[in-house]
C-alpha cells in the first residue's frame, strides 16, 4: 500500500462537514499585556507571523480582548504619530468557540460576526487554547478527504 501524497490530500484531514474546530485550529495563543504599546504588539505579531493577538491583564494574565491584523492597520493609519497601548484599542468583545464544536458552527459564527479569527477555548478547561482563522478553514476545504 502506498502512502498518500500531498497532491491527493490526506486521509488524516476530515472534510468540512465532519471536522471539529480542534481539527483546524492553530494551537497556542500569542499574547501581550494590555499595557504594552501598540507598536510592541505589532512587532510581536510581525515577528511571529500571526494575524491576531490576545491582550491580557498585566496583573493576573486574564484575557481582556483581541487585536487582529486588520484592526491593527486601521488603528495605525488612523492614529499616525500616536502609540496607544494595546488595551486602548483591542476589541473587548472576544469572539470565542470551543475546540469541540463543529467547524461548520465556527464558519457560521465568523460569517455572522464578520470576523476572520476566533479565539478557541479548550473544551475541558475553557481556557484559551488556540486560534482559528479563515485560512485554517480553507486548509480543511482544500485538503479534507475523510
Amino acid at each position: 500500500m502506498s502512502e498518500p501524497t500531498i497532491d491527493n490530500g490526506s486521509y488524516r484531514i476530515p472534510r468540512l462537514e465532519h471536522a471539529r474546530v480542534a481539527d483546524a485550529m492553530r494551537h497556542g495563543v500569542l499574547s501581550c499585556p494590555a499595557d504594552a504599546s501598540l507598536r510592541e504588539a505589532a512587532r510581536t505579531m510581525s515577528t511571529q507571523h500571526v494575524h491576531m493577538i490576545l491582550a491580557t491583564d498585566p496583573a493576573d494574565g486574564s484575557p481582556l480582548g483581541t487585536l487582529s491584523d486588520g484592526q491593527l492597520l486601521t488603528v495605525l493609519l488612523d492614529r499616525r504619530g500616536e502609540d496607544p497601548t494595546l488595551g486602548e484599542v483591542v476589541d473587548r468583545d472576544i469572539d470565542t468557540i470551543s475546540s469541540a464544536d463543529q467547524l461548520v458552527v465556527a464558519v457560521e459564527q465568523m460569517r455572522s460576526k464578520g470576523t476572520s479569527h476566533l479565539l478557541v477555548r479548550d473544551a475541558q478547561s475553557g481556557r484559551p487554547a488556540g486560534v482559528l482563522s479563515t485560512l485554517d478553514i480553507a486548509g480543511i476545504l482544500a485538503w479534507g478527504e475523510a
